[in-house]
């Protein structure tokens, strides 16, 4: 499987690319889970070549727009990020000892050059009865989410963040067995393997293409 600029193949976030290993790499716009490369964002699939010479894997790699190494996040923002860890009152989205829990690959149409940490707090995951909110039943590791830039970590480079409108949360999650999740409902996600459900918080963007809208 190959693409270019020319044939203009389009990806949705958590589309399975390619197997993560000699041959190909995750660059820009995607991430690696269990051995395989995923889209990260919706946009055009690039695969991008080792130099002339260098026995080296190919990069995957994601493009919504033009690319745009300067762009960071800011209050207000639509990001994509990776969910890394999780606790009783947040998930984490970047480097663990920062306890930062989500690392922030894409500001609105923005592919970042690198990646920005972030933390998703217990209270900030939905707009209702956010004092019984159970993080492990929202979001997991290896989530990826969408979500709007609430505030500036204490070193103004970590960012908080929030899920609590309806359009926002996970978009793509990996099953307990290891297997792809598909969005059955707003609240539920099920093991394209075995049909198990899991819970999630789950955004609600037309192209998650849900099953059934029933809870």
């Amino acid at each position: 499987m190959t693409a270019t600029t020319s044939e203009k193949k389009i990806c949705v976030p958590g589309e399975r690319l390619f197997a993560d290993g000699e041959e190909h790499r995750s660059g820009k716009g995607t991430h690696s889970t269990h051995g395989f490369i995923y889209a990260a964002v919706a946009g055009f699939l690039h695969v991008v070549p080792s130099p002339i010479g260098e026995e080296k894997a190919s990069t995957v790699e994601v493009r919504r727009f033009e690319d745009d190494d300067h762009a960071v996040p800011f209050l207000g923002a639509i990001v994509t990020a990776k969910v890394l860890n999780i606790g009783s009152r947040f998930a984490n989205c970047g480097e663990k000892i920062f306890k930062r829990s989500c690392s922030i690959v894409c500001v609105g149409n923005s592919i970042l050059s690198h990646p920005f940490n972030a933390q998703l707090r217990r209270e900030d995951i939905q707009a209702t009865e956010r004092d019984k909110v159970e993080v492990q039943k929202c979001v997991r590791p290896a989530d990826v989410i969408l979500a709007r830039v609430i505030g500036l970590g204490d070193n103004q480079t970590s960012f908080y963040l929030s899920t609590a409108e309806e359009e926002l949360g996970v978009v793509f999650g990996t099953s307990d067995a290891g297997f792809k999740l598909i969005p059955i409902s707003w609240i539920h996600m099920q093991c394209s393997l075995t049909s198990d459900k899991e819970q999630r918080k789950v955004a609600k963007v037309p192209n998650l293409n849900l099953k059934t809208t029933s809870s």
